[in-house]
């Protein structure tokens, strides 16, 4: 079994729900998993309509995953350029948390129609634009960055579905990220610090270690890490000792020893209609 595949499958199945994750997933190791719900896959939001990464209970078939409309969104754009800065010295972690934390906020979703309020995070990569992943401001009517007694409204610029990738702009200005790596720099191995908003708990330091880095067939670039992620922390910041971002936290496996994932930072700047 090719860990992109499984992989491919995992984000079939959170986007979109498709009908053939089910097969695919239990196809690859039918001895291990009677079928998809056994997995538990769920991404790190809070949204109701999910399930949530710390519920045992299976997703039953035909659940409310499968019927949630495609949302209307802006087609894909990139409108700031990518961070230049890398930063070379390790932080201790309260001076890390103490320069990072600014540059992460909550993200506040009005809901819309029959789909509840819902929070995540997203992380300011210049002073108007942040990145986070869609499927926590896909569905929402309103959307607001919060950072201590700091309240910007925000709207999506640029979205990509299929991996998860969304550009916002704020009405005001951010702080953004002070240094910025590649993910072909990145090794199995190091040290990691998640922060974000797990349970409504803002800007939540957490930390673990790079535990593999995994290609989707897509080309799309993952980050795999042992640092806890909850629901609400999908679009928080993933960053190595230094303050680098490198990854914004996606998804969890659940019931599970610790399987958490983020989509690379540089993936961010990847145009999805070139082949790679």
């Amino acid at each position: 079994m090719k860990a992109s595949s499984l992989l491919a499958a995992i984000l079939c199945l959170r986007l979109a729900g498709c009908a053939a994750a089910q097969q695919t997933i239990s196809g690859f190791v039918p001895n291990q998993f009677p079928g998809l719900p056994a997995m538990g896959l769920a991404p790190v939001h809070q949204d109701r309509t999910v399930p949530r990464p710390k519920v045992a209970k299976p997703l039953k078939p035909g659940s409310a995953v499968a019927r949630i409309p495609e949302p209307n969104l802006p087609s894909w754009s990139v409108p700031a350029p990518k961070p230049s800065r890398t930063l070379r010295y390790a932080l201790p972690p309260s001076e890390l948390f103490k320069g990072l934390s600014q540059s992460v906020y909550t993200v506040a979703v009005k809901g819309q129609a029959a789909r509840p309020d819902s929070q995540g995070s997203a992380v300011a990569i210049s002073a108007r634009e942040a990145i986070t992943n869609c499927h926590v401001v896909a569905h929402g009517r309103a959307i607001t960055l919060i950072n201590g007694s700091t309240s910007l409204n925000a709207e999506i610029v640029g979205a990509d579905l299929p991996t998860d990738r969304c550009f916002l702009r704020a009405d005001a200005d951010l702080q953004p990220v002070p240094g910025f790596r590649e993910y072909d720099s990145l090794r199995v191995g190091e040290t990691v610090y998640t922060i974000g908003s797990p349970k409504g708990l803002v800007n939540s330091l957490g930390s673990g270690l790079l535990a593999g880095l995994r290609t989707a067939e897509d080309k799309t670039e993952y980050i795999q890490i042992t640092a806890p992620i909850s629901a609400g922390s999908s679009g928080g910041g993933l960053f190595d000792d230094r303050g680098n971002l490198i990854g914004i936290t996606t998804f969890t496996i659940r019931d599970a020893q610790n399987l958490n994932f983020a989509i690379a930072a540089s993936q961010f700047w990847r145009d999805p209609s070139i082949a790679w």
